[in-house]
This record gives C-alpha cells, structure tokens and sequence, in this order.
C-alpha cells in the first residue's frame, strides 16, 4: 500500500508542477514534453498505451497509484493487483491520448486540423530524416507543439535537432526541406 500511495503522491505534485509552469507561467521549455520513445508505425497505435512524454508518465503513474490503492483495499493479492494496475494506467494513457486531448484542443480552439495549411512554418526535426526514407519533425502552432512524419523535399539528410521548413502537407506527412538550403536560395536571388 505504501508504495501505491508513494507513487500517487509524487506523480500528482509532478503533474501539478508541470500544469502550473507550462499554463499559468507559460513555461514551456523545461523538458516535460520531450518524447521518451520514438516508436514507428500507426496502423495498431499501440504506443499511444504508452506514455509519450514526462507529463504522460505523471498521470501514467497516478492511474497506477490509485488502481492499486483500490485494488490492496479491496484485499486483491500483489500478483495480481499490480498488472491491474498497470493495465489500468496504460488505458488512462490510450483514453487521454485519444478522447481527451482532442477534445480540449477543439474547444479552446487550438488545435491543428487535418486542413489547416502549415506549409511555411518552421520546425526542428526530432528524429533524422534520411534521404530515402522519413523521420519525425515538431512544430509550434498557436503554443502547441504537433509532431509529423516528414520527408525531406531535396533528398537530403536532415540530422537531429536541425531547424527545417514544411513546404506542404499531405496525408499526415510534411514534406520539409533544411531552413538553412531555404536561406541559401534566398541569399543566391538577391
């Protein structure tokens, strides 16, 4: 029991903390939305169980703190109370990914439909983008980070944490090309 309340306990002051610095102080770069894993692939969106970013592990770990509290109070063995647990903070996981942070991004009107036009925008991408393959970029809309598939336009490699631009998006794909081959255009024209 004491390890249930132990985990709830620091995993609610941490999302607390989290919730007070990014929307009252409007601190947003203080790393708790930095992915944890970079899982490809969507067709089964089996990562979305698992917590993407240390904010998703804060509430991850509060689901599993108070499962388990429920589970020791009404006298489930260990063996079994803990994969509830787990099972039950894996689909609060799936459940916020989905339902919830959808729907609250659609009433304050902040988020980043499928038809928003996004080409023009600067990003930085997250994961290398080979020249024959794809990777992942972020980008920043209205304060939200989104995060996409991209393609690099001129076949070239764009490395970790390179800023890049989106020419276009199409399908849930952005095709980018390196903020620095941008400014060399543009510097070759004047």
């Amino acid at each position: 029991m004491e390890f249930y309340i132990l985990v709830t306990v620091v995993c609610i002051t941490a999302f607390t903390a989290d919730m007070i610095l990014r929307y009252m102080e409007k601190i947003r770069s203080f790393g708790m939305e930095e992915r944890l894993h970079n899982i490809k692939g969507s067709t089964i969106p089996i990562e979305d169980f698992i917590p993407h970013n240390i904010t998703m592990l804060t509430v991850f770990g509060t689901a599993l703190g108070v499962f388990g509290i429920f589970t020791k109070l009404i006298g489930l063995h260990p063996f079994v109370g803990f994969p509830l647990s787990v099972a039950f903070g894996c689909s609060v996981n799936f459940t916020v990914m989905h339902f919830i942070k959808p729907f609250v991004a659609s009433v304050t009107g902040e988020e980043l439909s499928a038809d928003t036009d996004i080409s023009g925008t600067a990003g930085v991408c997250i994961e290398p983008i080979p020249a024959d393959d794809y990777g992942r970029i972020c980008i920043e809309y209205k304060g939200r980070h989104y995060e996409f598939d991209a393609v690099s336009e001129n076949e070239t490699d764009i490395g970790k944490d390179e800023p890049v631009v989106v020419l276009y998006r199409e399908d849930g794909m952005c095709v980018v090309e390196k903020q620095s081959e941008v400014t060399d255009i543009l510097n070759e024209e004047t």
